[in-house]
């Protein structure tokens, strides 16, 4: 049966943040609490094919928790090595900046032997470095474009506005999964992990605005994006609670632009029975959602979710 695991929650810099003295990061560094892994998605379709969302630095630990929270499938192992596709929503830090792991140096995957989904722009800037793009066979993604990633699994592409002049172009992606298998209903015994069912989910970790979103797809509320879909589980950007908090960090905030959760949770209100599931992701390490339990409780309360590393769904 195809399964979907989230491979981390965290912003581009994950947590801890490099070079940064906040006692978040700090606590990271001294073990006190656990490393947070930049966004990511693991998909294994209905043949066992493994599938990957996004690249970042930390592979090596998302490919062992990818394996951890998929063991109660019936396929113990300690990680993950074999990939048959990788997808990149854009060209941001912690989406790409794993991709040269996948040869000669690291894992060494044959030339040509994954699937490489992404927009064309970002395949361009891509192969500025030929030496990592070896394992890679190129395939280019356009908006509303849906592309069969292996059996029971099908990809959408959204198109976003997200800084295009750093990224060329951004996706939101569809994951659609169904399955000729049926479920044996076992429950995950870690804590860190979760099953439901879903046959459309959302994977938006990035964009700038909901104005800017929503107008472009000519929808005037995130309920009537999410129902244009069709989405069941939406993975939405929460890199920040407030804006504040990195406003009085950073002189250049605004030109850091995405959502906060206050935003997002003003314009949703409370959830209704014929809400899809809503979880947020993708914390910069100034989000209070990763340690505060009052600023969950908030999100918890209104009936949306926070992201947790080694959530998985199974159809």
């Amino acid at each position: 049966m195809p399964s979907l695991t989230l491979l981390g929650t965290a912003q581009d810099g994950g947590v801890p943040q490099a070079g940064c003295p906040c006692q978040r990061c700090i606590n990271v560094l001294n073990g006190k609490t656990h490393e947070l892994y930049p966004v990511a998605m693991g998909i294994i379709d209905d043949d066992g094919n493994y599938h990957l969302i996004e690249a970042s630095r930390t592979l090596a630990r998302q490919l062992h928790l990818w394996a951890k929270s998929t063991s109660h499938l019936g396929d113990a192992k300690p990680t993950i090595s074999a990939i048959s596709s990788l997808t990149l929503t854009h060209l941001h830090l912690g989406h790409v900046d794993g991709i040269g792991q996948f040869g000669r140096e690291v894992i060494g995957a044959s030339p040509n032997s994954i699937r490489l989904l992404a927009g064309q722009a970002v395949l361009d800037e891509l192969h500025k470095r030929p030496s990592q793009m070896e394992p890679f066979k190129d395939q280019t993604i356009r908006h509303a474009s849906r592309v069969e990633l292996g059996k029971g699994v099908t990809l959408e592409f959204c198109r976003v506005p997200h800084r295009e002049e750093e990224c060329g172009e951004t996706y939101g992606i569809i994951i659609e999964c169904t399955s000729s298998s049926t479920s044996n209903g076992m429950p995950l015994t870690a804590s860190l992990t979760s099953v439901s069912k879903v046959t459309r989910l959302l994977f938006l970790p990035d964009h700038d605005s909901y104005a800017e979103t929503l107008d472009f797809h000519d929808c005037e509320t995130i309920r009537e994006f999410l129902n244009k879909f069709s989405i069941d589980v939406a993975l939405l950007d929460g890199t920040f609670f407030t804006i504040g908090e990195v406003a009085v960090r950073r002189e250049d905030a605004k030109g850091i632009p995405h959502p906060p959760i206050d935003e997002s949770l003003g314009l949703l209100g409370e959830r209704t029975n014929d809400d899809p599931e809503i979880i947020f992701i993708h914390f910069n390490h100034t989000n209070p959602v990763i340690d505060n339990m009052e600023k969950r409780l908030e999100i918890e309360r209104m009936g949306w979710n926070v992201g947790v590393q080694g959530m998985t769904w199974e159809i």
